[in-house]
């Protein structure tokens, strides 16, 4: 068990393993502690379609899954390589031969890694895919229950029936138009900056 940890942390080993260890430790911490809201699992990864990515010739597997998974996979995957390589052919070598040898082999195994982790996570991909997300709800023009005692022009608070689910949004109104607990109204538009929406009473 020394030996083998005493390799992870020699060169060249520990050039993926200390990023691999420090991406696995924030993905388990905020999956623990959700310290960022669940943004790890948010964050995009580049659009292979466009930009350096594609001219990079990168997989599209790879390209699509969010960046924080992507680059933990392929960490991992890029240690597993280095780790044998060094086993059984760098640690053979010494001196100057070893760095000549090593420097550019690093880039190699790191590309590698790319492909591999772009086939292990192929039936993650459709989970992350913004064609699967589902369709956002456009709720002006529909009716709602006044949730809250009453709505004024700074706050309130209505349900929209869709079917057997109740949304709850936040809303508000404009003039002096009496809204309480209860009422029937309809949602206008969208507020241009805040979470809200315009409602009248029918």
């Amino acid at each position: 068990m020394a030996a083998f940890l005493d390799a992870l942390m020699s060169y060249p080993v520990i050039i993926f393993s200390m990023p691999f260890c420090l991406f696995f430790a924030l993905m388990v911490i905020d999956l623990i502690f959700d310290l960022s809201d669940g943004s790890l699992g948010d964050v995009d990864g580049v659009d292979v379609d466009s930009g350096w990515s594609a001219k990079l010739l990168l997989p599209p597997v790879v390209s699509q899954v969010p960046l924080p998974v992507a680059l933990t996979v392929s960490s991992f995957f890029a240690t597993v390589l280095t780790y044998y390589l060094h086993y059984y052919l760098f640690s053979l070598l010494s001196g100057m031969v070893f760095l000549a040898v090593t420097v550019p082999a690093l880039f190699i195994i790191y590309y590698l890694s790319l492909y591999i982790s772009a086939f292990a996570l192929k039936p993650l991909a459709p989970v992350f895919s913004a064609k699967n997300a589902f369709a956002k709800i456009q709720f002006e023009g529909m009716r709602a229950t006044v949730r809250s005692s009453n709505i004024t022009s700074e706050y309130g608070e209505v349900v929209v029936s869709q079917g057997a689910n109740e949304i709850q949004l936040d809303a508000y109104t404009e003039g002096d138009h009496e809204i309480k607990y209860g009422d029937e109204v309809v949602i206008i538009s969208k507020h241009p900056e805040l979470e809200k929406y315009l409602v009248v009473r029918i």
